[in-house]
Order: C-alpha cells, then structure tokens, then sequence
C-alpha cells in the first residue's frame, strides 16, 4: 500500500477509536472533539492528495496540524485525569498541589495560593500583550497552578521551557503536573531535566522522589531526594512533611512498612 493509504486508514481507525474511547469514558468532550476534528481534518486532506496523486501537500499539512495540537491534545488529557489524581491530595495530606513545595518558590504575589480572578485577569492580559516575555509567562503558570487551574498551568510551563531552556523550575512543575495526572513516567524526564540544570533545585528532589516512593515502589531511591530536599529547605514550610516521608522511605528499606502505603 501507498503512503497516502496507510494514512487515510490509520486516520480512519484512529476515528473509530477515538469513538470507542469516548464511549468507554476514557477521553472528555473537549479533547474528544478537538482530535475529532484534526482527524477529520486530515483525513480529508489525504483523501483530496489521493484524488491528486499529490503526496507532498498532505504530508506537510500533517505535519503542521500535529505540530499544533500536540501540546493542546496532552493538557486536554492532563486535565481530564488530574481530576481523580488530585483526590491525593499532593501525597501530603491536606496540602493541596496549587501550594508550591517551597516558601520561596513563587515569589511576588502572583504565585500566592489566594490569588483572586482579578489579578488572575490582569496577569493573562500581560501574556497576550507579551507573549514571549518570561516573567510575564512565569507570574501566569504560578497563578494559574494557586488556583488549581492545572491544565492551564500545564500550557503556561511548558512555554516557559522553551522561552528559558536553563530554569528548572519550568520543567520541574510541568513534570509535577503530569504525576497528579496519574502520568509519572511522562513526567519524570522533565523533573530529572530540572535536576541537570540545577542540581541543589529543590523541589526537583522532592518531586523525584515522592515518583521513586509512591510511584514505582522504590524507597530507596527515594531516600537521597527526600535528604537532598532537605538539605537546601532545612527549615522551610514543608520540611516537617518531607521528614515524614523520608521516616516512611527508611522504614520502607528496612521492611517495616511497604512503601506505597500512603499518608
């Protein structure tokens, strides 16, 4: 079979899939409409470059659709899980993950947990007036993430990896994000990223490590991270919360307790 064929019927059972996806609960509306409409779409233009014989439109035009919707199409699933992965509530008890794992983190009053919709507001004109401008990006992501707006947030950070390849803080939030989604495998590169940048950033560690010990049964991996963490936020807000799972790690290694027993 042709190129062009393989496309149109790989498209053609991605569209039945998708409606067996959407049936199952698997997917919501908006995600499933927006890659209904991209298969569509695609499926479409393979069938008009058939009809022309001309392989290299399609192709192109793929691309660019894919392009586009990639970053979209995961925030839209990101978003659809995180609702039951929240229900963890952070691994930490009653802290809820639009908290930020250190006290200085944030910074200013755009990564407060209270910020309101109208500052909110303000903070989404300044991205649409300076899309490319980082601090502008960074106030919005922190913003939206107090306000548990995780999908959001998600887009936000992920912009910001791009704008500035050398904060960690950008990848380390995106790949936290992911985890609440049920998703850790998907976020860990991007904590592990964080790490090669800055190799004392706290919140990577704790990040990482709860992965290691709530997430892949590995409590000592875990320990390191936790230590690390604590190392550098000795006593910050959530050090005591961190001892505790640290405590949690060592017993796990020593048999005392599974590790994925939760808090």
């Amino acid at each position: 079979m042709n190129p062009l064929g393989e496309e149109r019927d790989f498209l053609l059972r991605s569209i039945k899939d998708l409606e067996a996806e959407r049936a199952a609960g698997a997917i919501d509306e908006e995600t499933y409409a927006t890659l209904h409409a991209d298969y569509t779409a695609r499926a479409a233009a393979v069938l008009r470059a058939i009809e022309r014989g001309d392989v290299r439109a399609v192709t192109a035009e793929s691309d660019a659709r894919a392009g586009r919707l990639r970053i979209g199409v995961w925030v839209g699933v990101v978003a659809f899980a995180v609702v039951a992965a929240v229900s963890l509530s952070f691994a930490l008890g009653a802290r809820l993950p639009g908290q930020f794992v250190t006290g200085r983190a944030p910074g200013g009053p755009s990564g407060m947990a209270g910020t309101t919709g109208r500052a909110v507001a303000v903070l989404e004109a300044r991205v649409r007036a300076n899309p490319e401008d980082p601090r502008a990006v960074k106030d919005l992501a922190r913003a939206y993430l107090a306000q548990q707006e995780y999908a959001k947030s998600l887009e936000q950070f992920v912009t910001l990896t791009r704008l500035t390849p050398d904060d960690p803080e950008p990848f380390a939030y995106s790949g936290w994000i992911a985890r609440l989604a049920g998703l850790p495998d998907e976020g860990m590169p991007r904590i592990e990223q964080a790490i090669a940048i800055d190799p004392e950033y706290p919140d990577a560690h704790f990040f990482r490590g709860v992965i290691f010990l709530r997430d892949r049964n590995d409590p000592a991996a875990a320990i390191p991270e936790f230590q690390l963490y604590l190392a550098a936020e000795p006593d910050g807000p959530q050090s005591d919360a961190v001892r505790q799972l640290l405590a949690q790690a060592t017993a796990a290694v020593a048999g005392d307790v599974p590790s994925s027993t939760r808090p």
